[in-house]
């Protein structure tokens, strides 16, 4: 026999009762990437045409508000200065170290790993053929302008 204890009840009645309707979803807002980031991450690494990456890499040099996501940020206990990761997509990350003198730094040092971030920058190119051998970087950048989105 089943014995029907006020909180019995109130579960049963509770179980019959129809759910809200979730609130109507908000659709994501997309954001299109940069025309030069989308080519940049088209440029081929992998197979016979890869071989022309570093010829095609190196014709990007500045660069305007690209996004992507902090991937690692670390500071130096000695200076201050700031070593950071940020990743494109397909597997490419760019890195940049941020002095405290650099009109970015206070940018920088307010953001989280996971963020997500717009930034302009210019590829430093200092390895001139044997930076083009890590088709996935990270690649040397020198950021003039990074905040949150």
């Amino acid at each position: 026999m089943i014995r029907f204890t006020p909180l019995l009840c109130a579960v049963l009645l509770l179980a019959g009762c129809d759910k809200p309707a979730p609130p109507n979803a908000v659709p994501a807002v997309v954001v299109s990437l940069p025309a030069t980031q989308t080519a940049f991450l088209a440029l081929p690494r992998t197979g016979a045409a890869s071989d022309r990456f570093c010829e095609q890499f190196k014709t990007y040099d500045r660069f305007d508000n690209w996004q992507g996501k902090v991937r690692d940020l670390r500071v130096s206990t000695l200076d201050g200065t700031a070593d950071m990761a940020i990743t494109l997509g397909q597997g490419i990350r760019l890195e940049a170290l941020v002095r405290k003198t650099d009109p970015a730094y206070a940018a920088v040092m307010a953001l989280r790993l996971g963020q997500s971030v717009t930034f302009s920058s210019q590829f430093q190119h200092s390895n001139n053929d044997s930076e083009c051998i890590y088709y996935n970087g990270p690649f040397g950048v020198r950021l003039s302008a990074i905040k949150s989105i």
